[in-house]
């Protein structure tokens, strides 16, 4: 086949017209000669068009007519592990390997395909075997700091995100787990933040530095952080900006028209929201809550921020989106196949869960305050009692469904995990952005959850400030067994408690199957 008819197909397909480059190149490669990089190109064509069945037929017949082509190979497998088949995914890496032995590439990405498929001592020595071999830069050190992460090997992580580190002194990502890390499992911000301190003072990394301080509750020393480097920085305006809602919104007010127009927009208009609803300009909240709820459905975050808006205008759009009544509903669980009774299985799933819970407080970014989480998602774990648990909620889920109006919509589990809060914990109030329903499943809880509201589920208090404050509309007292679910884009939180008592919890986020 002609290099030029190749090039010409090629060209097509990086504008975007794949439909014309299958047709340009199919007539060709049927007639023949077989070509490998014909077979790889309009295996790239095929997968553009979404026709992922054709474009494995023709990157395997590329394969198979010369093993060693790097390109197919990655194709294949990256088209593979999307379709979640991540076994046949190793072993078309594990293939190339034996037509270039050595080759780090393959040796990594059997790594990562052996470790989506459960197989993680071999994903560890396979990423081992691709640093040996050569590729030894942050991509492979993150990988197996957080392999090490997720296995409670947490000495071992820690040494493997400094590798990740030296290799790339700014990388907001290395340094964001790796502060994430020491906080878990020292609740010292200073230790954390250590590495940040030590860094180049790039706009990545002061946010992960200004998110770290807020995430350990120094809300003034994180806006103080912001507006410093946001004076060498005027992009940083935007961080500073939203650092200062809750302590200074006049503040905020100020860092947000200094913000230079060429920023993130969707971050901008986020903090705009937050600002208007901090300083009580609820009209103006309101309309450019709805106009951005418009231009960004799925957002729930902005959902959210739109509905403090209505309901502090008294908007009728408001009582729509959070109808308790309808939306928010509890169900007891029945005990699942191979227990006699539900104290029997709580009492099993709650000596697995303390197991597990191994970190002293909360990871960066989540919404739990003295308290732990679950370092792996609950999908992962293979005890039976964590297992069982997916089988037991599947009833009250579709009960709810149906009773929400979905009829027989179903679902997936996007998210599965386990928090553990200590005397003084509680959730601050947010939403989950990337689900559909979110839920709250109650394992163990502390006598004190008879003194008021300590400890209860609460729905509606904004999770950003306002003028004036937003009280709580809906609660739910929690029992052990009790499953509660609700709209992911609702605001809710945990009323703090004080006990010597821990309360155990799982929760998870559902998302609409396709």
């Amino acid at each position: 086949m002609s290099e030029d008819l190749l090039n010409r197909a090629y060209r097509l397909l990086r504008e975007g017209r794949g439909a014309e480059a299958r047709d340009l190149l199919y007539p060709v490669l049927a007639a023949g000669p077989p070509d490998p990089l014909a077979h790889q190109l309009m295996g790239m064509i095929l997968k553009s068009l979404d026709d992922a069945p054709g474009a494995e037929a023709q990157l395997r017949a590329a394969i198979a007519l010369e093993p060693a082509l790097e390109g197919a190979v990655q194709a294949l497998g990256q088209l593979l592990a999307l379709q979640g088949r991540h076994e046949e995914a190793a072993d078309v890496y594990a293939a190339l390997l034996k037509a270039i032995p050595g080759h780090a590439g393959a040796e990594f990405g059997m790594a990562a395909e052996l470790y989506s498929a459960g197989r993680e001592d071999e994903a560890e020595a396979a990423a081992r075997r691709a640093i040996d071999r050569g590729l030894n830069g942050l991509e492979a050190w993150l990988f197996l700091a957080r392999l090490f992460n997720i296995q409670g090997r947490l000495d071992e992580a820690e040494e493997a995100y400094r590798e990740a580190i030296a290799r790339d002194p700014v990388s907001a990502i290395a340094h964001r787990e790796l502060a994430q890390l020491i906080w878990m499992q020292t609740a010292d911000a200073v230790l954390a933040g250590a590495a940040l301190d030590r860094a180049p003072p790039t706009a990545g990394l002061t946010a992960v530095k200004v998110k770290l301080l807020q995430d350990a509750d120094l809300e003034s020393e994180a806006y103080e952080l912001a507006a410093a480097r946001a004076l060498r920085d005027p992009g940083l305006n935007l961080l500073a900006a939203r650092a200062a809602v809750r302590v200074d919104p006049v503040k905020a007010d100020a860092h947000l028209a200094l913000s230079p127009e060429w920023g993130n927009p969707l971050a901008r208009a986020k903090a705009q929201l937050e600002v208007d609803l901090a300083l009580g300009r609820a009209e103006a909240a309101a309309e450019r809550g709805a106009a951005l709820s418009a231009a960004h459905p799925q957002d729930h975050y902005v959902t959210a921020l739109a509905a403090t808006a209505w309901r502090m205008t008294g908007d009728a759009r408001y009582p729509a989106l959070y109808d308790y009544a309808r939306l928010v509903k509890s169900y007891r669980i029945a005990p699942p196949e191979g227990w006699n009774d539900l104290a029997g299985y709580l009492a099993d799933l709650e000596r697995v869960l303390d197991a597990v819970h191994g970190v002293k407080t909360h990871p960066l970014g989540q919404s739990l305050r003295h308290g732990s989480q679950t370092l792996r998602s609950l999908m992962d774990y293979e005890a039976p009692a964590i297992r069982a648990f997916f089988q037991a909620i599947d009833a009250p889920i579709r009960a709810h469904i149906k009773a929400i109006g979905e009829g027989a919509q179903d679902y997936a589990v996007g998210g599965a995990w386990s928090v553990r809060l200590n005397s003084s914990g509680f959730h601050t109030d947010h939403v989950h952005p990337a689900g559909w329903l979110s839920s709250a499943f109650y394992i163990r809880l502390p006598k004190t959850l008879d003194q008021g509201h300590q400890g209860w589920l609460k729905f509606g208090e904004p999770g950003t400030p306002t003028i004036p404050p937003l009280a709580p509309e809906h609660y739910v007292r929690p029992e052990p067994g009790m499953l509660v679910l609700f709209p992911s884009y609702m605001w809710h939180g945990t009323v703090p408690f004080s006990s010597d008592e821990t309360r155990l919890t799982c929760a998870f986020d559902l998302v609409r199957a396709p």
